[in-house]
């Protein structure tokens, strides 16, 4: 019997991409799908699963070398805020299980949530499930290090604090959404708390009747557009930057023959070829995932409205999303100024998690609630609190700490840092350590 128990915990429940491929298969099989779709949902939950180990590896091999070199010649701990990559490294670590246990936990505790909840804005199920992982790793990393949290515990608290932020924070932008929304879909990814910002610094400090879809941007703006050419221009620079910032005699023991400019530049466009690999597991496993879960909440939760990701919300305002993008750019380089100039001891690089898919989606409730001013002082004031944030945040990130990696978004600085700050801060009094 012992046996079996610890084939069924060390070898099946202990292995992430096994444990999901189960879990997907449950999912679909109650919903009497063919066996044809069984066996294409489960295979595609584990294929995406090892493509993101895959894509971590790629951009890890481009990044630590090039990381380590800087920290080691300026004494700073560099760090690029990425979530699929930080997401990469903890599932590779012991915290594997539990970070899968939490997300799955969670969601089913979401989803009581909101089937007893009695108010019709709370009656959102949260469907962006890599945004679910990340939180669920997230809050296993830093809670062990804020108050020592560890096992079951850990996976109880993370769990709970999950199904809070998953049912609550799609009901704020289901509210300041539905003039443009409507009220069939709302925002389910990181960046709730950060489209309630850039509402009332729209409505503040723009003026809505100025809309940025009557602008006509320039047609060199266009390319941007595409995340992975804005990606690659965005990481070579930065590559070249940090190659600048320790000199060439550093940057030369790692490029050896090669020129030691063309070596930071392949390095750059590598870490993004990570990031796209990274992408299209991401892609691959939702799109495996979601339908088992999607299926399972519809019979539960009748009538609820989809909590969906960021991209969705990009065609109700193309040039306002556009308009936050470039905004969040000129922030986060002034951020990693800022942090050189006053020699903090780390370093936040400009993140393309930020950048973009914040930016976008900050930028288009900045133009909905202040027109183009308002999508551009949002855009701006989200990126440089969210790469800000960063600073304090990534000393949290127990083993993840130190790989120059980290989780991005806007509601990690606006949610989970001054909730995790106060917790360690009152923990003592509570006797949690």
């Amino acid at each position: 019997m012992k046996e079996i128990l610890d084939f069924i915990i060390f070898q099946l429940l202990d292995k992430a991409t096994v444990f999901l491929g189960i879990v997907a298969f449950i999912g679909l099989w109650v919903q009497k799908k063919s066996w044809s779709e069984i066996v294409d949902g489960v295979i595609k939950t584990v294929i995406g699963l090892l493509i993101i180990v895959i894509g971590a590896g790629t951009l890890l091999g481009s990044l630590g070398p090039v990381i380590n070199i800087l920290n080691s010649s300026l004494g700073v701990k560099g760090v690029v805020p990425a979530n699929e990559a930080a997401f990469s490294v903890a599932m590779a670590t012991p915290m594997a299980n539990n970070i899968t246990m939490t997300f799955l936990l969670g969601f089913g505790i979401h989803l009581l949530m909101v089937f007893l909840l009695p108010w019709k804005i709370f009656k959102n199920v949260y469907l962006t499930a890599h945004m679910m992982l990340f939180l669920s790793t997230f809050l296993n990393l830093s809670l062990p290090v804020v108050i020592g949290l560890s096992g079951t515990p850990l996976i109880v608290v993370s769990a709970f604090l999950c199904a809070l932020y998953w049912t609550l924070t799609p009901g704020i932008t289901r509210v300041i959404g539905r003039e443009f929304l409507g009220d069939d879909l709302t925002l389910g990814h990181h960046q709730q708390a950060g489209a309630y910002l850039a509402s009332r610094v729209g409505k503040y400090f723009g003026d809505k009747s100025q809309d940025a879809e009557d602008l006509e941007l320039p047609p060199s703006l266009a390319i941007f557009r595409d995340n992975t050419i804005s990606m690659t221009i965005l990481m070579a620079l930065i590559f070249l930057g940090i190659g600048i910032a320790v000199g060439q005699p550093a940057i030369a023991k790692l490029s050896g023959k090669n020129n030691w400019i063309i070596w930071l530049v392949l390095n750059g466009f590598q870490f993004t070829a990570g990031i796209v690999v990274l992408l299209s597991g991401v892609r691959m496993f939702i799109g495996s995932i979601v339908p088992a879960f999607k299926g399972i909440s519809n019979k539960i939760i009748p009538g609820a409205v989809p909590a969906l990701d960021s991209p969705a919300i990009y065609p109700y305002s193309p040039v306002g999303a556009m308009i936050g993008f470039v905004s969040s750019v000129v922030a986060a380089l002034v951020v990693m100024v800022l942090l050189i100039v006053v020699k903090s001891p780390i370093i936040v690089f400009p993140s393309p998690i930020i950048m973009f898919f914040d930016g976008c989606a900050i930028g288009v409730f900045g133009n909905k609630y202040g027109g183009w001013k308002g999508a551009m002082y949002a855009g701006f004031i989200s990126s440089f609190l969210a790469h800000i944030g960063c600073v304090f945040l990534y000393p949290l990130m127990g083993p993840v700490y130190g790989s120059g990696l980290m989780f991005s978004n806007i509601d990690f600085t606006l949610i989970w840092l001054p909730f995790l700050y106060l917790l360690k801060l009152i923990a003592p009094m509570l006797g949690l350590v």
